[in-house]
């Protein structure tokens, strides 16, 4: 299994095969796996952690895709849209927790009016 991993790091190719038995490797494979994984990362991203806002402005949609929780048929789901003032709350907490970004989220609804409101 080593040896798998390490001509993935030299190489950068995997073979599905590969793949499969690097995703059920156990114990001490597993160890190294995960111990160069790591290395790789702190090599190309660093060890901080940005946290990434996210503003969940409304769950109602129109789309009915089966794997969404928030899918149009989905009766189970209380369904709510938060205010502009709520969503500015949300923005001004993250930003003067100095988070990295903010994400304004929602359901799927293409209607002119719901358009025009958010943009």
């Amino acid at each position: 299994m080593r040896s798998i991993v390490d001509q993935l790091i030299h190489s950068g190719i995997a073979s599905k095969q590969d793949i499969a038995l690097l995703l059920q490797c156990k114990g001490d494979d597993r160890a190294y796996l995960l111990e160069k994984s790591k290395e790789i990362k702190e090599k190309y991203i660093g060890k901080k952690v940005y946290f990434r806002g996210l503003i969940e402005y409304s769950n109602i949609c129109a789309k009915n895709c089966y794997y969404c929780g928030i899918r149009r048929d989905n009766k189970k789901v209380e369904r709510y849209t938060i205010s502009d003032e709520e969503v500015l709350e949300a923005a001004r907490f993250a930003y003067e927790k100095n988070y990295g970004s903010i994400v304004l989220q929602a359901g799927e609804i293409s209607s002119p009016q719901y358009v025009h409101h958010i943009t």
